[in-house]
């Protein structure tokens, strides 16, 4: 079983502009409304606020803006306050949270290639709040976002579960999804016998959230894993590492490596700041809008992965697209191409590697 990082309830990012004395400005209060604004105020990332409103003791739980009464916030069940600007972007309910997974499964799967696919793709997702987590009678104040294990039987097989904390922005909960599915990953294919340090193990799983980060243009989410001291500095020689030797290697390493840590290599070239980037929104990923064949896993049997599913011939699963969920079963596979049929039908459909195939 696997912690995921550790969480201050509350940052600022206010700004405080100089006395503008009686000068009338056009700006509004995005708290109270008040304005237009004279003398001392303040700046947010969402606009202006007003020194009483600054002042206020409740603030947002994800971005730190002051909350009063009657400003369109929202209460978790766990009494964490979510500004009108956030709620937006929360993740709220069970369904967004197993849809964001599904999704981030899909774009991890497409990023590291077939190989990043489960063996046993059924995976439990639940949300907790906070008070799920929290050390009793709030001896340290401190959270955690998420949680993943693996239960192994006699026989072999594997049963997933993750649990991520409710109230987070979409982009937060992206992150910690990635991380959480790369410690299913690793539990499924490090052997019983291999020792890893558990620095390494969570710099691992949060690589994986640092490249799909990237691959997203969100260079400050990259930065903000960087710099969390969660895995006590690994994640940037794991950065290093995969930029010398490749996913591939780091993957490989789990599985087949005998030492329990990546040793510092004074030749890496040193992790570029992100700080000079520019801020770039990157909107949620959305479910595929047909199948599409990634490649060939061989793990005991060969399988093709289809939208981050393996299948090996006559294997099924239930596959989720935009706008339905398809039952699909694989006939043949090809090193180019994979035979299919769909929701019990017995007409074959063929998906050729890396081309989408939309359905009618």
């Amino acid at each position: 079983m696997s912690i995921v990082r550790k969480v201050a309830l509350f940052s600022f990012f206010f700004a405080m502009v100089g006395a503008i004395c009686a000068i009338e400005t056009n700006y509004y209060c995005v708290v109270c409304g008040k304005g237009p604004l004279t003398g001392h105020f303040w700046m947010t990332k969402w606009g202006a606020l007003c020194d009483d409103c600054y002042h206020l003791k409740d603030h947002c739980s994800i971005c730190g803006l002051p909350i009063k009464d009657g400003d369109g916030h929202i209460k978790t069940g766990d009494g964490r306050l979510i500004c009108r600007f956030d709620k937006t972007n929360a993740i709220l309910t069970l369904d967004q949270a197993q849809e964001l997974f599904d999704q981030t499964r899909d774009a991890v799967v497409d990023l590291y290639g077939p190989q990043f696919a489960l063996k046993y793709t059924d995976v439990t997702v639940n949300l907790f709040d906070v008070d799920y987590w929290s050390e009793k009678n709030g001896a340290n104040g401190l959270h955690k976002f998420g949680f993943a294990s693996t239960r192994k039987t006699a026989d072999g097989t594997c049963t997933h579960e993750v649990v991520m904390l409710s109230g987070r922005t979409r982009e937060e909960m992206t992150s910690v999804a990635a991380h959480e599915y790369t410690h299913l990953w690793i539990n499924e294919n490090r052997p019983a016998d291999r020792v890893i340090d558990q620095d390494t193990i969570e710099a691992i799983c949060e690589l994986t959230a640092y490249k799909l980060m990237e691959k997203k243009n969100l260079p400050e989410m990259q930065k903000r894993i960087l710099e969390n001291p969660y895995t006590n500095g690994k994640i940037k020689t794991l950065v290093a590492v995969e930029r010398e030797g490749g996913t591939d290697y780091v993957l490989n390493w789990v599985k087949n490596g005998t030492t329990e840590t990546f040793d510092e290599d004074a030749d890496l070239e040193p992790i570029p700041s992100l700080t000079a980037m520019p801020q770039i929104y990157y909107g949620s990923r959305v479910l595929p809008q047909g199948l599409k064949f990634s490649g060939i896993m061989e793990i005991g049997k060969r399988q093709a992965v289809i939208n981050g599913v393996p299948l090996a011939v006559g294997e099924q699963e239930t596959i989720k697209l935009q706008d339905r969920s398809v039952t699909v079963r694989c006939k043949e596979i090809h090193d180019g191409d994979v035979v299919v049929t769909l929701n019990g039908s017995t007409y074959p459909l063929t998906l050729v590697k890396g081309v989408e195939k939309l359905l009618p």
